[in-house]
């Protein structure tokens, strides 16, 4: 392992993460902007409610994903067959368990959001339909969270981008077939979900059979059997879904605030968000490559490549910020008109498009350190981050929406997002101890 990283080499692993990653929200905006161009604002926020539930959903076990990487690539930094598989192999087996548990209790959790967030009853009729649909897609969702961590973890980034790109793509035409061609309207949408979940599975695991060079025998399933490694790597886990659960609890509050001001800014606001996502997931595929290197900077025990990785990082994001604020600027009110053809919404989202500039510039230097501190492992960092910002999140909406309303709302998201990047900046020192 070389002492010092170069732009080549991280732009070779993180250009392809960056694609790849940013395809999911593109999804998310699409199936909004089908909906958005039906004929009520219901369909929008419908929609919108029912992603959110699901990210809750799928969010808080997003842990699967991060830590299945960072298993991997130790194996495969260790070069041990046994590490390789059980990298592979826990993590697949929890979410099963998991995705089961899910589909057994959903009744309860969609009655249950439905009354916390109190939407106006056709956007409830419309979310059930969504939902209704969309649960079962639930163990191939979590499945596709461990097969593409692993693969990212044994750096194999060529199946990493079609497993993901293909997916979505193959979601994003399903949805337009069967809503505007096939006349499905919402379940359309959903079922183009499922069928593009189940299709990811599938490739995940050809990918993992043709380039894993995975070795399967009877000493390492049994070595499934013993309980405390399954145990281990929950507890390894808990600050990351603490940090996913704080992360929900201001998802929620912001949906919760919108939609006390009526649809039109639920649905209006979704759209913002969409367009911000897509942003925002490809500085996420950039945290992923961070990740990655961190992780065997931290197994070589190297502060100098830990140190030559966070500038490199650095550097390439704020050329990347530069860029995608000159593109947002410019194109705005255009991707909120693509979005939906409803005047009065469209109107209103425009009237906030500013938060589509300021919010990747708040939010991305945390997003990226996320990705190293994961790498190193040290996650209590990352767990007392957010306790701070989501007691801030809490405490600033309830002062700023009293006195500037949706604008209230909006600031408060971007000053919570630009306070956590402060505080993973002020945690930077306390890195050299995990490589003593």
């Amino acid at each position: 392992m070389l002492s010092q990283s170069t732009y080549k080499e991280y732009l070779k692993v993180t250009i392809p993460f960056m694609l790849s990653t940013a395809t999911q929200p593109l999804l998310g905006a699409v199936n909004t902007a089908v909906m958005g161009h039906m004929s009520e604002a219901f369909y929008i926020a419908a929609v919108s409610l029912g992603v959110i539930l699901f990210n809750n959903i799928y969010w808080l076990f997003g842990f699967l994903r991060v830590s299945t990487t960072s298993f991997s690539a130790q194996a495969l930094g260790s070069e041990s067959a046994k590490d390789k598989f059980l990298a592979l192999a826990r993590p697949l087996l929890i979410a099963i368990v998991i995705s089961l548990i899910f589909l057994i209790i959903y009744p309860w959790i969609f009655k249950y959001y439905a009354l916390l967030m109190k939407p106006e009853s056709q956007v409830v009729e419309l979310m059930k339909n969504y939902c209704d649909i969309i649960i079962w897609g639930a163990p191939f969702v979590l499945i596709n969270y461990v097969t593409l961590g692993w693969l990212m973890g044994q750096m194999i980034i060529r199946y990493t981008m079609f497993m993901q790109i293909s997916m979505n793509v193959l979601n994003i035409i399903l949805s337009i077939v069967f809503v505007f061609i096939m006349d499905m309207n919402i379940q359309g949408v959903a079922y183009a979900s499922l069928i593009a979940q189940i299709y990811g599975c599938i490739v995940g695991f050809i990918a993992i059979y043709k380039r894993g060079n995975l070795i399967i025998c009877s000493e390492y399933i049994q070595s499934l059997k013993t309980l405390q490694p399954f145990l281990a790597m929950m507890k390894v886990n808990v600050d990351l879904m603490f940090r996913i659960v704080c992360l929900l609890t201001i998802n929620n509050l912001f949906a919760i605030a919108g939609a006390s001001m009526g649809t039109v800014t639920l649905a209006s606001n979704a759209i913002i968000l969409e367009i911000i996502f897509i942003v925002v997931y490809f500085i996420d595929g950039m945290a992923n490559g961070v990740s990655v290197f961190s992780g065997k900077a931290k197994g070589y025990k190297d502060i100098n490549l830990l140190n030559s990785v966070l500038k490199i990082s650095l550097r390439c994001l704020a050329v990347f910020i530069i860029f995608i604020s000159v593109i947002m600027y410019i194109t705005k009110s255009y991707f909120i008109n693509m979005m939906t053809d409803l005047a009065i919404v469209a109107n209103y989202a425009n009237d906030y498009s500013i938060y589509l500039i300021l919010h990747p510039i708040c939010a991305c230097v945390g997003l990226l350190l996320y990705g190293m501190y994961t790498g190193i492992g040290n996650t209590a960092s990352i767990r007392n981050m957010m306790f701070v910002a989501v007691i801030f999140f809490y405490i600033c909406q309830k002062i700023l929406m009293s006195y500037l309303g949706n604008d209230g709302i909006w600031l408060t998201y971007n000053l919570t997002y630009l306070l956590e990047s402060i505080i993973l900046i002020l945690y930077l020192p306390s890195l050299k101890k995990y490589f003593n």
